[in-house]
């Protein structure tokens, strides 16, 4: 029974401080946040009240906020389609053998290895109206002077975040393929090409088909980072023109650390947190389904 008791508190011993640091950097502020989305507290305005689920109605008439919302789903159907079908493309063609394979895989995978918000500057000095590298290109190219404001309009500042986002997390897709289609039975391809099938009836009826489940991980760890933007934005436009490129994230930073709204801040995060968590449930879902 000695041993055993000193078994036990060996285990809890080695469980309680992980547990406490979870406590207090996890939970506490989960509970506290939960609580503040509950009251009405500017933080520019002494007094707190209790409003119940009046800061949660409001978001869905905060015209901002809804647009915030259509921003970030644009911006995630775009660039996460973009991206994989650029990864898929690349990592079918990394699959063949050449001499330089392995720089140009070290080359394609550089970019996801730099941070966020400083893809987001390198990128903000290319897209310079006056000193940036694309204009200079483009004044070569067109023998005229080119000094266009890629980011003060609506338009292109958008285009510029999804290039932006594409160049850095493309990478990211590419790995993910290129594990998935290395890993796929050789016996079932070939077993095609002995009955006559072309590359794209290869990719198109087997190669595709096997790597659904690996696709559909990468769209779903991608898609959920995108609904976490924020870097790129606060680097290269802070939510500009106006707010045309506000995303969720840099709208609910803005409403609590510009605008002192913690109360309501706070009921946007688990509003986004509950999209979030319905988001994985759904697509894990349809996942499992498929793959049975």
């Amino acid at each position: 029974m000695g041993t055993r008791k000193k078994f036990r508190f060996t285990a809890w011993a080695l469980v309680i401080p992980s547990f406490l640091l979870i406590l207090v950097i996890v939970i506490f502020p989960l509970l506290y946040s939960l609580r503040l989305s509950f009251i009405h507290w500017d933080a520019l305005v002494p007094g707190q009240r209790f409003v119940g689920l009046g800061n949660f109605l409001r978001a869905f008439q905060d015209q901002r906020f809804l647009f915030s919302f259509l921003h970030t789903g644009i911006f995630l159907l775009v660039a996460v389609s973009i991206e994989f079908a650029l990864g898929l493309v690349i990592a079918l063609a990394l699959l063949e053998e050449f001499r330089t394979k392995k720089l140009v895989t070290a080359l394609f995978i550089l970019p996801v290895t730099v941070i966020p918000t400083v893809v987001g500057f390198m990128w903000k000095l290319i897209f310079d109206a006056q000193y940036g590298p694309l204009n200079h290109v483009l004044s070569i190219l067109l023998r005229r002077n080119i000094q266009y404001t890629w980011l003060a309009q609506t338009t292109t500042a958008y285009l510029s975040l999804i290039v932006t986002d594409v160049w850095q997390w493309t990478p990211f897709m590419i790995l993910v393929l290129l594990a998935g289609l290395v890993s796929l039975p050789h016996e079932v391809l070939e077993a095609a090409e002995i009955d006559g099938a072309s590359e794209w009836q290869k990719i198109r009826f087997i190669t595709f088909p096997m790597l659904l489940p690996v696709s559909a991980v990468a769209v779903i760890l991608r898609s959920l980072e995108v609904l976490k933007l924020f870097d790129i934005i606060f680097a290269m436009t802070q939510g500009g023109p106006g707010t045309s490129t506000e995303t969720l994230s840099y709208y609910i930073y803005r409403s609590g650390f510009e605008y002192f709204r913690m109360g309501y801040t706070a009921s946007l995060s688990y509003i986004v947190l509950f999209i979030v968590s319905f988001l994985v449930m759904f697509l894990f879902n349809r996942l499992e389904k498929a793959a049975l």
